[in-house]
């Protein structure tokens, strides 16, 4: 079986507080984790020391990066609870409210009280 890769902003205290709650979920359906500014991570994905990291990345068992909200999307298939997402993202419009969402948090999250930015 294949690993899917969970790949976030290690220096986002929000970011790795929401990692961890669902760690031990993800790690029982194959999945790795690691930060975004793990060496092996940023030579792979072509990221510089000092990059703006605007989007958590999952490498997908089947090879493909899937950045933000299409990542989420992608990891919601292997959650029983969260797998209604994955049919439901594919309706008209609600990826783009998917993604409007993800993006808001996304540049919100240094202001989030965990975050150590």
């Amino acid at each position: 079986m294949a690993t899917t890769w969970v790949l976030y902003d290690g220096m986002c205290s929000f970011c790795k507080s929401s990692v961890s709650n669902f760690e031990r979920s993800l790690e029982k359906r194959n999945c790795k984790i690691k930060p975004l500014q793990n060496k092996t991570v940023m030579k792979i994905l072509g990221i510089k020391d000092g990059d703006d990291l605007p989007e958590m990345k999952i490498i997908g068992d089947d090879r493909k990066v899937y950045g933000g909200a299409k990542g989420i999307v992608f990891l919601a298939r292997k959650i029983w609870w969260a797998w209604p997402l994955w049919p439901l993202a594919h309706l008209p419009l609600t990826m783009n409210i998917l993604d409007y969402i993800y993006k808001w948090v996304a540049r919100n999250r240094h202001r989030a009280i965990l975050c150590e930015i």
